[in-house]
């Protein structure tokens, strides 16, 4: 298995073929476009619901442990690089969208599981693949504008444990009724390790 970017597997990518194989692995990578730097950083595309490319997360992984590296520079964004190169206009401004929206279009009749983290929804694709993964990307990600574009779904939250759990639970209930969607909140990672979400399970 080979990524299309510059030729290079994700370290991320990399760390799922160890734990789930290869085939489970390549339809995952397929589905959400994975990408690669150079050097190997797993590249987060953030496609929305009409398929337009907003931006990209670059993100550094330990390929044998599968958690994200620390220190400058293990986090970066495609729009800030391509500012900083002059490829795009400093006044540009980034509206992100869900991580993984671009595939609710084509499976209007899924039921869409939310989780905070990129790395986690595509867990959840392997394990539970009857349902649509997307990522808010952080702990206070869960907004209205952010999840617009499940008006009308069914959806289940799946926050990490502890004070994820708490603040999606007290800010849930009204955004879903704004921009109308039913929703439950699993308890799946209570009483786990803090912070500890469905991609630390295996």
């Amino acid at each position: 298995m080979r990524s299309r970017f510059n030729g290079v597997l994700p370290d991320h990518v990399r760390w799922l073929v160890t734990q789930y194989g290869v085939d489970a692995v390549q339809d995952v990578y397929d589905l959400y476009g994975i990408g690669a730097s150079k050097q190997g950083e797993t590249i987060f595309w953030q496609r929305d619901i009409e398929g337009r490319l907003r931006t990209g997360k670059i993100m550094a992984y330990d390929s044998d442990t599968g958690h994200r590296r620390k220190g400058e520079g293990a986090i970066r964004w495609v729009h800030s690089e391509l500012k900083r190169t002059g490829r795009l206009d400093d006044k540009w401004q980034l509206t992100q969208c869900l991580y993984g929206e671009h595939i609710l279009a084509d499976n209007p009749d899924m039921m869409v599981a939310v989780v905070e983290a990129y790395k986690t929804a595509h867990v959840g694709a392997i394990v539970m693949p009857w349902m649509v993964w997307v990522a808010v990307d952080s702990m206070s990600g869960l907004t209205a504008e952010r999840l617009r574009p499940l008006k009308g779904r069914d959806v289940v939250l799946f926050p990490d444990e502890g004070k994820g759990y708490q603040m999606w639970s007290e800010k849930i209930a009204s955004i879903a009724e704004e921009v109308g969607f039913s929703y439950r909140v699993s308890s799946f990672m209570e009483g786990r390790e803090q912070g500890a979400d469905i991609a630390d399970l295996r």
